[in-house]
């Protein structure tokens, strides 16, 4: 492989100040974050010719040599507003448990090593979704139509059939190359409604795949969950934007059971992929490191404080901490803990070394279920292509390579969660506007040094209520207990306490928001 051309996205040490903006329009709020964190965001003529050189229709001889799923009930389920359809999931029930197909666009047929495409892709690393705007890593032809498994076309795939036992547990398990004709683009809302009876299907056979989906769903869960995957339960935080880009609603949204089915499927087809390329002894893992001893000790302690029993200190087992995750909920100190043990996690990343994912539980784990968007994604597929089907035992990356690869592609993916978080900051500060002085419940997030910060439960939106603005006392921060004490009345405001606000103070363009008790 010739080497690389990777962008040199700055490094943590290497971030400029970014430079200040006018967030007076709305509709400047993506460029300017574009701007601030140096986005790929228009590709040049060079390569928007190039992907117009790929056609659309799939040459006969592609066809014959594939396996061909077209016959198969085969469906997507993603969100309303998605453009890039990846994955798309089949299942068959057997005498002893069921058959799960997960079938992933084929971006690697269409984009080879080391042309423009590939090149452009690999310094992007990845999309960024923007709310209501989204910088693709391939221009749209690719990503929104060629290989965007759109419903009633035929489209390239890679496929994994996967074996279940009654007990969740893969058995036996095939990856091929394919052909696939999506029955019906499902929405997670729409899926949720059928699932709920809130709808009646107009095809019966849709109905009882995704009853079988469901059940299916239960028990990789309860399996995966039963041998130490950390499973969060936070909401997510959405935004509606008007023609101006202007937020005209927020709110937070629970997980729909019609999103965890797909999450869970590609969980368990990422799982099985990473397996197969290790056996092989090359591919691109994506590894979770053990929580810093410092943070996971702060937790520890905190959790013993609200009586639970942790076992395996200095740092427990995954299973461990599911549990006492699983002990809270319903009560007070639920948002506290989960919140704790959120900040002691270190991130996740892409390495050659594989140390296992901590938080999933896993020894082995890839991303392989979304090419479209992922650059990691795309390597793997070439991996398995180069190993399965071609046979070929010449290394197709080299270590080197693909370790600078996985440290590129790690850089760009914190860039985009953060670009993509700041945008939601923005907004929200937006929609905020215009409401100083109004009262809203809301819940504390977290405390600090300089003041305690507080979510309006109503939007999701958070805000610092600063310890200058507390007239009842003298407050200080309590690094030991999460919370900020009185000086002379000894009050406390501890994380995932109840609180009524006021708002106080919303300045869009220099970027915050404060509140008063």
């Amino acid at each position: 492989m010739k080497k690389s051309n990777i962008s040199k996205a700055p490094s943590d040490s290497q971030k400029k100040e970014k430079p200040k903006k006018n967030y007076t329009e709305a509709i400047l709020d993506v460029d300017n974050i574009v701007e601030s964190y140096q986005i790929r965001k228009d590709f040049s003529g060079s390569i928007i010719k190039e992907a117009e050189t790929i056609p659309y229709v799939i040459p006969e001889k592609e066809v014959k040599k594939r396996v061909n799923l077209r016959n198969q009930f085969i469906v997507t389920i993603d969100g309303a507003d998605a453009k890039d359809l990846d994955d798309a999931v089949s299942i068959e029930k057997t005498w002893n448990g069921w058959l799960l197909g997960v079938h992933i666009a084929d971006v690697s047929y269409y984009v080879p090593e080391n042309g423009k495409l590939d090149q452009e892709a690999l310094k992007r690393g990845n999309s960024y979704y923007f709310i209501n705007k989204v910088i693709p890593m391939f221009p749209k032809n690719l990503s929104n139509t060629i290989c965007s498994l759109n419903p009633k076309e035929d489209r390239l795939t890679l496929s994994v059939f996967m074996k279940i036992n009654k007990n969740g547990q893969v058995v036996k398990y095939n990856i091929q190359e394919s052909i696939i004709h999506s029955k019906y683009r499902l929405t997670y809302e729409g899926v949720q409604k059928l699932l709920d009876g809130h709808e009646k299907a107009s095809d019966h056979s849709l109905l009882s795949h995704l009853k079988e989906m469901q059940v299916l769903f239960q028990i990789l869960n309860r399996k995966r969950v039963k041998e130490g995957s950390i499973d969060f339960e936070f909401k997510e935080q959405k935004c509606l934007l008007d023609e101006k880009d202007e937020p005209v609603k927020l709110w937070l949204k629970d997980r729909l059971d019609s999103e965890r089915i797909i999450e869970e499927f590609m969980l368990l087809a990422n799982q099985t992929v990473a397996k197969f390329l290790s056996e092989k002894g090359v591919t691109l893992y994506r590894i979770h490191g053990e929580p810093e001893s410092e943070k996971i000790k702060d937790f520890v302690r905190l959790a013993m404080k609200f009586g639970h029993k942790i076992y395996g200190v200095p740092i427990p087992e995954p299973h461990e901490l599911q549990r006492i995750l699983k002990e809270t909920m319903g009560k007070p100190h639920k948002e506290l803990i989960h919140q704790v043990l959120l900040r002691s996690m270190q991130q996740a990343k892409y390495d050659i070394n594989n140390i296992g994912h901590f938080g999933l539980g896993f020894d082995f784990y890839t991303h392989f279920t979304s090419p479209i968007r992922r650059y990691a994604d795309l390597i793997v597929h070439r991996l398995i292509r180069h190993i399965a089907f071609e046979k070929k035992k010449k290394t197709l990356y080299t270590e080197e390579e693909l370790s600078k690869i996985a440290v590129h592609i790690s850089r760009t993916e914190r860039t985009a969660m953060e670009a993509e978080r700041d945008l939601y900051k923005i907004k929200a500060i937006r929609f905020m506007q215009g409401k100083e002085g109004e009262k809203y419940d809301g819940s504390i997030t977290g405390v600090s040094s300089f003041g305690i910060f507080v979510q309006i439960l109503k939007y999701g939106v958070e805000g610092l209520v600063r310890y200058a603005d507390i007239e009842d006392d003298y407050y200080f921060f309590d690094e030991n207990n999460y919370c900020a004490i009185g000086k002379k009345r000894k009050k406390r405001y501890m994380m995932g306490d109840n609180v009524k606000i006021i708002v106080k103070k919303v300045n869009v363009n220099k970027g915050y928001l404060d509140f008063s008790f």
